[in-house]
């Protein structure tokens, strides 16, 4: 078994918890709170100038915004809820337009695209499948991020840091958990070919082919 994988899950859900303690109480955690809102776009910075050979920019970014921090820091020490909501909100509507985006004409919807790199040639039952499929994807991470931005602006902060740490990737499972058995149903001359894994592998794939566009 990969070692990493139970190790980046325990540590992504200790960084989610630890959050939403901070949130609970941000008056008396803001220095941690800054700390740990700043870490997840730090570090997004750090890989993109890694993955470009910029090493030296690579090793700045942490520096700047330690700077940036210090420079700003009752700023950023009030602030610093407003970091977690735009990171959440922004990841929920970036994710609806991914999917979304390839549901216009001349492009190919992205369940389809994953199918494809899984099981080749489609018939026209997946085909139709796989749209509105895309479409299901995109309404439910557009719902999200309205959920999202309604909780922040009139909930108390610890009930939308409740949404937004701890419920959030169970809703994501569940919804990959209902689509995976709706499959099932709607194409039951698939059943013996679908399996739960296939669709995180193809998403892996996609990753490392590029944007995984095909021509209608």
């Amino acid at each position: 078994m990969n070692w990493r994988v139970p190790v980046l899950a325990g540590s992504f859900a200790g960084y989610l918890l630890l959050s939403h303690w901070v949130l609970e109480a941000p008056a008396q955690h803001a220095l941690l709170g800054v700390l740990l809102a700043l870490a997840p776009p730090i570090a997004v910075l750090v890989l993109l100038c890694l993955a470009a050979g910029r090493r030296r920019l690579a090793l700045a970014v942490p520096v700047l915004g330690a700077a940036l921090v210090a420079s700003r820091l009752d700023w950023f020490t009030g602030h610093f809820h407003w970091l977690y909501f735009l990171q959440d909100a922004g990841t929920q509507f970036a994710l609806a337009l991914m999917f979304g985006r390839t549901l216009l004409p001349g492009q190919t919807p992205l369940c389809h695209q994953i199918a494809a790199l899984i099981h080749g040639e489609l018939d026209d039952a997946v085909t139709r499948y796989t749209r509105r499929a895309t479409q299901a994807w995109t309404l439910f991470f557009l719902a999200m991020a309205a959920i999202s931005t309604l909780l922040f602006f009139v909930a108390p902060l610890s009930v939308w840091s409740f949404f937004s740490n701890l419920l959030v990737f169970p809703l994501v499972g569940l919804m990959f958990v209902v689509e995976f058995a709706l499959r099932l149903r709607a194409l039951p001359h698939w059943r013996d070919q679908l399996r739960f894994t296939d669709t995180f592998r193809a998403y892996r794939a996609l990753g490392r082919d590029g944007s995984g566009r095909r021509d209608s």
